[in-house]
């Protein structure tokens, strides 16, 4: 009989040592879920932040949204089915990065007198040609109408940042902060915005 009662608590205790093992590893998760959602929110509430460089250049920094695949295939919905038309696997993505920029060029030339051929007519016309390291404009200008081509080349450094969390001075693989920074080597353009979302497995 003592021998029942024996296997009895101890069949009792190891169900109580696995329903603690099981609500911790559960409470862990939903730890992890609250923090992520909070980063999320913090995200959410924080505009991008546009900055100058030492030589005047254009960045933009912003948080990281921290979406699953789930939630990334329904608030951008249209992200993903741009992906899907680039014949890539959603739940392969890693991250998604959204860059705005606009591009103001003040243009100024001397025009030249010039001659343009139509059907082996010779028209007078006035042609424009202008440019730098990063752009070149070049057009002509007849009594009747105006045709150019404008050639603009950028260059977008991408660096993306991220804190972990730390434990008795160790850096743990909690993240703490993930930012991402862009910046336009060209000149004349200007970062207007950017969203940065990284997929959690």
């Amino acid at each position: 009989m003592r021998k029942w009662i024996y296997i009895s608590v101890a069949v009792l205790m190891a169900a109580i040592v696995v329903v603690i093992v099981v609500l911790a590893l559960r409470v862990r998760s939903l730890s992890r879920e609250k923090a992520r959602l909070q980063r999320n929110t913090e995200t959410l509430m924080t505009d991008c932040e546009r900055y100058r460089t030492s030589d005047s250049l254009s960045g933009a920094r912003v948080q990281a949204l921290e979406l699953n695949l789930k939630e990334f295939e329904r608030f951008r919905a249209e992200d993903a089915a741009r992906i899907k038309e680039l014949k890539a696997k959603n739940y392969d993505l890693s991250q998604v990065n959204k860059t705005q920029a606009q591009t103001i060029i003040r243009l100024q030339s001397i025009p030249r007198d010039t001659v343009v051929l139509v059907d082996s007519i010779p028209i007078p016309a006035k042609a424009v040609h202008c440019g730098d390291a990063w752009y070149d404009f070049d057009g002509v200008l007849t009594e009747e109408s105006f045709s150019g081509e404008l050639r603009n080349r950028d260059s977008l450094l991408l660096v993306e940042t991220v804190k972990y969390k730390r434990c008795f001075f160790f850096k743990t693989k909690k993240v703490k902060d993930r930012k991402l920074d862009v910046v336009s080597k060209n000149p004349h353009t200007e970062i207007v915005g950017v969203e940065h979302i990284v997929i959690e497995k």
